[in-house]
């Protein structure tokens, strides 16, 4: 699936779920990693930066945007 960014949205999961996209999460803050998610290509920035930061080559599709193009592992 391939999906626009919009400005409109804070995060990689409200654009998943705008999309109807199943996405786990819990506390929306990137703190649980309970939405980890592989990052199979590009890069993102992170609204607030991770406590602890997600493995290599994961991403905490809620509080991170994409700062191009990106492919995720959902």
């Amino acid at each position: 699936m391939t999906v626009p960014w919009g400005d409109g949205r804070d995060s990689l999961l409200e654009l998943a779920e705008a999309c109807d996209v199943p996405v786990r999460w819990s506390c929306r803050a990137g703190v649980c990693h309970s939405c980890e998610t592989g990052l199979l290509s590009g890069e993102v920035a992170y609204i607030t930066e991770p406590v602890d930061p997600p493995a290599d080559g994961d991403v905490l599709i809620c509080s991170a945007r994409p700062r191009g193009a990106v492919v995720l592992d959902l």
